[in-house]
C-alpha cells in the first residue's frame, strides 16, 4: 500500500493477540492510525502466536516502529525489522538494536547505555551526539517547555538522547506541537508512551494550510483535540513574512482551528509573523469564547507585546531572546511583561539561545554545547530562563516558579479544571 512501510516482529509470547500489540505498538492512539494501521498476526490450531507478526503502519511512523526493536513485551524482548520488496533497498534502521529503549528509571540511575552501532551515526552531514548532560543538583531548574517541535525528523536518530538530556537539565514537561495532520498523530503517539512527561499539541501550522487544509483535515482534527493527551490546539496562526501558503488559506485554517480550541475549550498555540492586524482581528471574532492564547515563540514589537498582554494573552519566550543583536528589542520589551504571562519554550529545533559566551556560566554554556548539529535541543531551556531572569531583574528560581504554574494552569496539566482567559 502506497503510504505505509511492513515491518516484521519476531520473538512474540504465544499469548500475544493482535489488540494488545496494537495497543503495546501505540497504533491505537488516534483515529487515524486505526484507520492507517494493521497487525496480522499467525495463530497455530490452538489460537497461539506463532511467535511473530507482520505490521503495517504509515511511512512517518517507521523510525517510532524502529525505536522498538530490542524493548519488552509480555516479558520477551521483540525484534522489529522492515520488510523491503523486490529491488528494495535497507535503510539505515533495518540493523537490530538501532535504539535503548526510553525508561524512566535510567533518569533516576544515570545508566544510559551508549549503543555502539550508531555511535557515528549522522544527520545532514553532523555527527549526532549521544552525550548525557551533567549539572550539579544545587544549579538544576524545574521547568516545563511548552513547545517543542520533537516530531521534525532531525531528532529521528536519537529522539532517546535528546529526551534524556531535557530531563536531566530539569525538564518535567513538554508539549509537542503538531504542524501537520501527520506531525500532530506523532506528537500524539509520542505523549501517548510517555504520560505525564509528553503532551500533545495538534494543528495545522501557516506553512502547511494551503496544502493541508481541507473539510476532511477539520474532521480529523476533531478526532486529535478530543483526547486527553492533547492539552492544546498548535501551532496555528498566520504567517505573512514567508506567505508558503497563500494568505486566503492561512486565514481559512486558521480560522477554523480557533473555533476548534474555542469547541473543545483547549489552549492556543498561535504563530505570528508580520500578521499582527489580521491575528487580531480574528481573534477578535471569538471574544468571550476564547481559551488561553499562546502567542509562540514571540519576536515581535513592545507595543504588540502589550496588546496581548491586555488581550490577556500570553508570550511565550525561547532562546531568540538571547541573540545578541535581533534578539536586543525583545529584552527590551519584556522588562515590561508582567511575569504571570510569561511562558518559557525551547522551540528546538529552532532558536538556538546562542548568546555570547561571556554572559554564560559553565553550566548553560555546556547545554549550548549540546547543539552541536545546529540544532536545539530542549536541554538549552535553562538559558532562556536565565536570560528573561535578568531582563526583569529577578532570580532566575522566581522564573522558574512563575513559568511552570502558568504552565500547569494554562495547559491544565495537574489535571485542575480548564481556564478561562476571556477577558
Amino acid at each position: 500500500m502506497a503510504g505505509n512501510q511492513k515491518f516484521h516482529i519476531s520473538n512474540l509470547s504465544p499469548k500475544s493477540t493482535k489488540e494488545s500489540l496494537a495497543k503495546y505498538l501505540g497504533l491505537d492512539a488516534t483515529p487515524y492510525l486505526r484507520s492507517s494501521s494493521w497487525v496480522d498476526l499467525p495463530l497455530d490450531k490452538s489460537g497461539k502466536s506463532l511467535g511473530f507478526a507482520y505490521v503495517n503502519v504509515p511511512t512517518h511512523l517507521g523510525t517510532h516502529m524502529t525505536d522498538l526493536n530490542n524493548t519488552k513485551y509480555m516479558d520477551k524482548r521483540i525484534v522489529v525489522q522492515p520488510v523491503y520488496g523486490k529491488g528494495s533497498q535497507p535503510s539505515m534502521y533495518s540493523s537490530p538494536n538501532v535504539f535503548v529503549p526510553f525508561d524512566m528509571a535510567n533518569y533516576a540511575s544515570g545508566a544510559w547505555p551508549r549503543p555502539g552501532n550508531i555511535r557515528n551515526r549522522r544527520y545532514g552531514g553532523h555527527p549526532i551526539s549521544y552525550e548525557q548532560v551533567s549539572i550539579p543538583v544545587e544549579k538544576k531548574l524545574a521547568l516545563i517547555d511548552v513547545a517543542i517541535n520533537l516530531t521534525n525528523k532531525i531528532f529521528s536518530l536519537d529522539l532517546d538522547f535528546v529526551l534524556d538530556r531535557a530531563l536531566n537539565a530539569g525538564i518535567e514537561k513538554m508539549i509537542l506541537t503538531g504542524n501537520t495532520i501527520q506531525m500532530s498523530d506523532k506528537a500524539v503517539l509520542l505523549a501517548n508512551r510517555h504520560p505525564g512527561f509528553i503532551y500533545a499539541g495538534v494543528g495545522i501550522h501557516p506553512h502547511f494550510a494551503e496544502k493541508q487544509w481541507n473539510a476532511k483535515t477539520l474532521e480529523v482534527m476533531k478526532r486529535l483535540v478530543s483526547l486527553p493527551e492533547v492539552v492544546a490546539v498548535g501551532e496555528v496562526g498566520l504567517d505573512f513574512h514567508r506567505n508558503y501558503s497563500k494568505q486566503e488559506n492561512q486565514i481559512e485554517a486558521f480560522e477554523k482551528q480557533v473555533e476548534l480550541a474555542c469547541e473543545f475549550k483547549k489552549p492556543l498555540l498561535a504563530h505570528e509573523r508580520a500578521a499582527h492586524q489580521k491575528f487580531m482581528e480574528i481573534l477578535s471574532k471569538f471574544r468571550g469564547r476564547l481559551p488561553p492564547i499562546v502567542v509562540h515563540c514571540f519576536t515581535g514589537t513592545k507595543q504588540e507585546m502589550k496588546t496581548y498582554v491586555a488581550m490577556g494573552f500570553y508570550i511565550g519566550i525561547t532562546g531568540f531572546i538571547c541573540k545578541e543583536k535581533v534578539g536586543k528589542n525583545l529584552r527590551e520589551a519584556i522588562a515590561d511583561c508582567p511575569l504571570d504571562r510569561i511562558l518559557l519554550e525551547s522551540d528546538a529545533p529552532y532558536m538556538i539561545p546562542n548568546a555570547p559566551i561571556t554572559d554564560l556560566d559553565s553550566v548553560c554554556r555546556s547545554l549550548i554545547s549540546k547543539c552541536k548539529t545546529g540544532r536545539n535541543e530542549p536541554c538549552t531551556l535553562p538559558v532562556v530562563a536565565y536570560t528573561v531572569a535578568k531582563c526583569l531583574e529577578v532570580d532566575v528560581e522566581e522564573v522558574t516558579k512563575a513559568t511552570m504554574d502558568n504552565a500547569n494552569r494554562v495547559f491544565n496539566l495537574t489535571n485542575t479544571t480548564p481556564v478561562d482567559e476571556e477577558s
